[in-house]
């Protein structure tokens, strides 16, 4: 099951040509965009929660041109087998959304175990292929720890595209401290990666401290 959304213009378009021979008629940047690999939740809409079909991965093109997706591929770190093969356009600043039930699909026509994604909950890497000619060139890779996928938790870019990654954590809140943070907010599969309630967590002492005492942070009393 595919779903293709448009996101704002990338505000960071990078070097999307550097490499590409001159007479390739694309000028592109593709990056994996938003992972979930715990589902608890019907993401793909087919009526059943599934540990398989309803993980996913979101891709966006962060440059300034289209790309042909034909030849690329995703695969997890546990091994190079291809989960998943794209096919169509995806226009700048677009994303798409692979879901497990997708790759069973892929999977079954292409002659591999129909696992799906087989996003490992206590961490795994998400890698993105290209094939060029007699060689597969990997176009992007995110290796995420087990607290980034917690029960209904998306680690993603934000903005699309963009270098920072953040939690989506609405479902199962986080409360650490070790990078990626949390925004308080719902995962976004097929929408853009942005949080207007975004939060920073900030440690209870901090929280004490700023009402406690105005010089500590250049307040006077009155």
């Amino acid at each position: 099951m595919l779903r293709m959304r448009f996101a704002r213009p990338v505000l960071l378009a990078l070097a999307a040509c550097a490499g590409m021979a001159a007479a390739s008629p694309v000028c592109g940047q593709v990056h994996v965009n938003e992972i979930l690999g715990d589902p608890g939740v019907d993401w793909n809409g087919d009526g059943t929660v599934s540990a398989r079909d309803d993980e996913w991965v979101e891709i966006v093109n962060a440059g300034t041109g289209p790309v042909v997706l034909d030849d690329y591929r995703l695969s997890d770190g546990g091994n190079r087998l291809l989960r998943y093969g794209f096919a169509g356009t995806l226009l700048p600043g677009a994303v798409q959304v692979v879901f497990g039930s997708a790759s069973v699909v892929w999977e079954g026509t292409h002659g591999v175990s129909a696992v799906g994604l087989s996003l490992n909950n206590t961490g795994d890497s998400v890698r993105l292929w290209k094939i060029a000619g007699a060689d597969t060139v990997l176009v992007d890779s995110y290796t995420y720890a087990a607290f980034e996928v917690l029960d209904d938790r998306s680690v993603g870019r934000l903005p699309d595209g963009g270098p920072e990654w953040r939690l989506w954590d609405r479902h199962t809140p986080y409360t650490g401290t070790t990078p990626p943070l949390g925004t308080g907010c719902e995962p976004t599969p097929g929408t853009q990666n942005q949080c207007p309630t975004a939060v920073e967590q900030t440690p209870w002492s901090d929280v004490k401290r700023l009402y406690r005492g105005g010089s500590e942070v250049g307040f006077e009393r009155h």
